[in-house]
């Protein structure tokens, strides 16, 4: 789909002539977001560059800190967001393959020297963790008008921690520049082997289980028993190894389904668009307790998390939970019209 089919030019991003090379993590995102601006542009999308978001805000809010500074929140933001409501092309039958409109998108660009492999390995997982804990679940357009409940992150939460039509989806797109297992370490941990396998399909971790102190310290010690088990469908494009010469391998990774477990808080998400917390208001904890611990090292947590946001950030989030675009329709064919039905063609 759109942005799977912007993955595909990666390669030629990377390695074809003509173009820039790529040292910076943030050059993969404005490589993307230029794909994905090429894919709105061929289906011939209104005003493409306002479906484009670098650096979502997570939170208009913000989240605490764990050093408890009471003039300074963590302002953590996605490295991408892609709004494909503007397509008109959602049905519930589309949405089965894994459509969704609210796209959010985190990217790793892994280089040997960048830091240690335990580190890599931190930020990799960081990233999932995340995507499934601070993204919010939103309902929006004809689904925000016949929904009762909405969503856990608008209005009330439910009594009985069940909601529907969530229209989320989640991507983590992960490119390692050389040796994989340099970057990732020659032990690897499984769950990160499975992140980039072409057959991945689920992976399942508790970071307190980790046999690395350094690992768990770096995504946090107040986190050790938060556990994440994922469903998610890869995308592999690894380049032919050549001696002396550097090679990629491009993977794309799409958040299928996932269950967050925290103590008592939980929060599930299924292919459906189904959400489950454990009970009412988990999700909001869940996402301020990760918000306030997860990487908050001062080496791995990310540049700019310590600036407030600005009166646009803060109106795009208000527009896009008041967005009234298309919502996957219940059926998925709608019968087609007959032309000229009045005067039907003789036989």
């Amino acid at each position: 789909m759109l942005i799977e089919n912007a993955f595909h030019y990666l390669p030629e991003i990377l390695s074809g002539s003509n173009y820039a090379a790529q040292d910076y993590e943030a050059g993969i995102v404005n490589a993307v977001s230029l794909a994905v601006l090429q894919e709105l542009n061929a289906r011939n999308v209104p005003n493409p560059l306002a479906a484009l978001s670098v650096e979502k805000l997570y939170s208009s809010t913000g989240f605490e800190r764990p050093d408890n500074n009471p003039d300074k929140k963590r302002h953590l933001r996605a490295d991408l967001f892609v709004d494909t409501s503007k397509t008109f092309v959602a049905s519930e039958g589309l949405s089965r393959f894994g459509w969704r409109h609210k796209n959010y998108l985190e990217a790793k660009f892994f280089r040997p020297g960048s830091a240690s492999s335990t580190n890599n390995a931190a930020l990799l997982l960081g990233d999932v963790i995340r995507l499934c804990c601070l993204v919010p679940p939103m309902v929006v357009g004809s689904s925000r008008k016949r929904n009762p409940k909405l969503s856990p992150c608008d209005g009330d939460p439910s009594a009985d921690g069940k909601y529907s039509d969530i229209c989320v989806g989640r991507y983590l797109l992960h490119v390692y520049e050389g040796s994989v297992q340099t970057l990732m370490g020659k032990k690897a941990r499984p769950w990160a082997k499975e992140l980039r396998s072409p057959s991945g399909s689920k992976i399942e971790v508790k970071i307190g289980d980790d046999k690395s102190d350094t690992f768990k310290k770096a995504l946090s010690s107040d986190l050790g028993e938060l556990k994440v088990k994922v469903g998610f469908t890869n995308r592999v494009i690894s380049q032919l190894e050549a001696a002396g010469k550097t090679h990629y391998l491009c993977v794309l990774t799409r958040i299928d389904n996932f269950a967050v477990t925290l103590g008592d808080l939980s929060w599930t998400e299924n292919e459906k668009r189904e959400g489950l917390e454990s009970k009412a208001g988990a999700w909001r904890e869940l996402q301020a307790k990760v918000g306030k611990h997860l990487l908050f090292t001062s080496k791995l947590k990310k540049k700019g998390e310590d600036m407030p946001p600005t009166g646009d950030e803060l109106e795009s989030l208000e527009d896009a939970e008041d967005d009234s675009e298309n919502e996957p329709e219940p059926a998925d064919q709608v019968e087609a019209p007959v032309p000229n039905a009045e005067n039907p063609p003789q036989k």
